[in-house]
């Protein structure tokens, strides 16, 4: 491979060879971000930059841009070549960043790139429409945007059945969002990867774009600063200010603050693990970002007074915040209080939880069928709030002080998070937890949709980012060969469907749940449980009965071949395993020794050096978790503008959807202009 392929290809691996151009002579190759078929909305802010790559060490010359044929170069504000530093590109580069480039006209437009040696490139992109109303169109004032991260159709599946159950055939109850009235499909892969992660999978519903995968709100560039990219307007931003002050945005997960989704509303970065910088730049931003309400866990980013703090400038962001009007709020039982009290606050943030917050499975089954909770370590932290608890403090703020309306995000972190560990009942349980805080938003719609007032409507929407852990619903347990009744574990108590003809069936093949009070099951481990399987996961060991701690499914061990140390993925005995030592039994509280169930995702073993030949992160790794996966997701959606929803589409799709639902540019005949929400379940 020649010097100039070779850099080709690696400019394509960083950021797909869109607008990567030049002619056979030319020793320049020029990448244009945003990339092809990109999708803006009329008025969306981004920046354009364009990077002139030489095969030789010598810089390119007279890089020129221009956009439909207008030369704008002189808005470059890119440090010029020989100029060094993180902001800057490699020695051998010219670049052009323009900041805050949009649009008034709908339509295609086109950016071009030329290089005095003759190298040249271009890209179209795409602009949609959205002010334009509709006659007799209802629009959403606001928009509660639901994101359940990792959250597949099994999923949603798995937790209908085990919170309401079957009954020849039909099921005993509905989820929330089982209940809305639109449905659709929605393709999840990022800029430069088929299976997406959180970041980009958020940013491309709430940018309208595609981003690489580890990045939120920005296109990739070739500096090594990682807050410098070319960014792209979010939904939040750009209606605040579209509306003005009186827009506001909130964000309420079960995760860190600073993860990837929640910060893929409001941040720019091309780290998603920039925790730090994350949590400083929610607070600096916020005229611009719009967040009054922020609601989570990730303490340790906004507060330097722990030997587990990320901060390293010494800033308290909790006084900051409280400084700015903000009532700051740490445990469930201060949250409580303030909910009941009146009026509500103007701005709220809840730091629950050091990292991410502790699952529903271990705070609703604590004493019961958990010990998470129990162990020291949680103490101090046994009093965290529920998501349906966040979303419905977060609604009470947000519509109090917004009289321009509002963005909520509100993110089912966990499933995402105890799919990756192959966790069947703290990732369903999540769920559950997850569609009872839809329930609180489908409540406060149902007030704002039905009403005499049509300028006060709420558009709801619930999806995923992504599937996680390939999750599948493969039977229901045979109590013949029940774990608990028989000492062991066995494949067959995964019972399948069978059909002999001229025999009765007896084999009970529902499953037999009993609902709480608190509408989760009762016990995580009937005779007749429901059995799930994981496709994405590592090697594990499986004994069909739920844990009492959570434990990680595989570990990661050093492995010696020639005389090289290699990470190896290999099931976790500790967990469902048959240690000698009994291991099992001491760290679960039960000795049903489980069977390995063999992974398909990679772990390591044929991992190879640099010296071996694997350049950069070709080498195989030792992944002791799940991964996502491609498939993908469901979509529901209520409220004005809901019915654009139906059918298959991009992720990116979304962003302009949204937006046309605010504003009534959207028209589908024969509908009904306004809806009233589902009874409830």
């Amino acid at each position: 491979m020649s010097r100039q392929d070779f850099v080709r290809s690696l400019l394509c691996v960083a950021g797909a060879c869109a607008g990567l151009a030049a002619p056979a002579w030319a020793e320049t190759h020029i990448r244009i971000m945003p990339p092809a078929r990109a999708t803006f909305a009329v008025g969306q802010q981004f920046d354009l930059r364009v990077e002139a790559t030489s095969t030789t060490a010598t810089a390119p010359t007279g890089l020129r841009v221009t956009v439909d044929g207008t030369d704008v170069t002189a808005r470059n504000v890119a440090p010029a070549p020989g100029v060094t530093g993180p902001t800057a590109g490699p020695s051998h580069t010219a670049n052009v960043l323009v900041r805050a480039y949009s649009f008034t006209r709908p339509g295609a437009h086109v950016i071009r790139a030329t290089t005095d040696d003759g190298a040249s490139a271009e890209v179209t992109i795409d602009v949609g429409r959205w002010q334009v109303s509709q006659a007799g169109v209802p629009r959403a004032k606001n928009i509660i945007f639901f994101l359940g991260d990792g959250m597949g159709i099994a999923h949603r599946t798995a937790a209908r059945l085990l919170a309401h159950g079957v009954t020849e055939g039909r099921a005993n109850g509905a989820l929330a969002m089982d209940t809305m009235p639109v449905t659709g499909q929605v393709m999840t892969p990022s800029l430069n990867a088929v299976v997406t992660d959180s970041a980009p999978g958020m940013s491309a519903y709430s940018t309208g774009n595609k981003a690489n995968n580890n990045q939120e709100g920005v296109f990739p560039d070739n500096t090594e600063d990682e807050f410098d990219n070319p960014r792209v307007e979010y939904i939040g931003a750009f209606l605040r200010r579209m509306r003005g002050p009186g827009f506001n945005v909130g964000l309420v997960t079960t995760a860190d603050l600073t993860d990837a989704t929640p910060a893929a509303n409001a941040v720019h970065t091309a780290q998603r693990e920039a925790s730090a910088e994350i949590a400083a730049r929610y607070f600096d931003e916020r005229a611009q970002n719009g967040l009054t309400v922020l609601m989570g866990g990730g303490r340790r980013h906004f507060e330097p007074v722990s030997t587990a703090t990320s901060r390293k400038d010494g800033r308290t962001l909790t006084t900051e915040f409280r400084q700015a009007g903000f009532q700051v709020v740490k445990t469930r039982a201060e949250l409580l209080a303030l909910s009941q009290a009146s009026p509500a606050p103007k701005a709220l943030l809840g730091l629950f939880h050091p990292s991410h917050m502790s699952v529903a499975f271990d705070k609703v089954g604590a004493a019961r069928y958990s010990d998470e909770l129990a162990q020291p370590r949680y103490a101090d932290l046994r009093d965290q709030p529920m998501l349906d608890e966040m979303a419905r403090a977060a609604i009470a703020t947000l519509s109090a002080s917004s009289p321009r309306g509002f963005y909520l995000l509100v993110e089912g972190a966990s499933i995402d998070k105890r799919a990756h560990a192959a966790d069947s009942e703290r990732t369903i349980w999540d769920t559950i937890e997850f569609d009872r805080a839809v329930q609180v938003a489908l409540d406060f719609a149902q007030t704002t949709n039905s009403d005499r007032d049509p300028s006060n409507d709420t558009l709801v929407i619930v999806t995923a980012d992504h599937e996680c852990g390939g999750l599948s619903i493969v039977g229901v347990g045979n109590e013949r060969y029940a774990p608990e009744a028989t000492g062991r574990a066995t494949r067959d108590y995964v019972a399948v469907f069978r059909y002999r003809p001229g025999q009765a069936q007896l084999l009970n093949f529902f499953t037999n749940y009993e609902r709480a009070a608190d509408g989760y099951p009762a016990d995580p481990d009937p005779s007749r449980k429901l059995l799930l399987n994981w496709a994405a996961a590592p090697d594990r060991f499986e004994n069909w009965l739920s844990n009492r701690l959570m434990l990680d499914p595989a570990v990661s061990r050093a492995e010696e071949r020639d005389g090289v140390s290699r990470r190896v993925a290999v099931a976790n005995v500790l967990r469902d395993g048959s240690a000698p030592n009994s291991d099992n039994k001491s760290v679960e509280g039960q000795a049903v020794p489980g069977f390995l169930v063999e992974g398909v995702i990679e772990n390591g073993k044929d991992s190879c050096t640099e010296a071996e030949g694997c350049a950069g992160d070709t080498s195989s790794v030792g992944h002791p978790f799940s991964g996502h996966t491609a498939t993908d997701v469901v979509l529901s959606a209520f409220g004005p503008g809901a019915w654009q929803f139906t059918g298959t589409y991009e992720n990116t799709a979304v962003f302009l959807k949204m937006l046309r639902a605010t504003t009534g540019d959207w028209t589908l005949p024969g509908l009904a202009p306004r809806q009233t929400a589902p009874a409830r379940r």
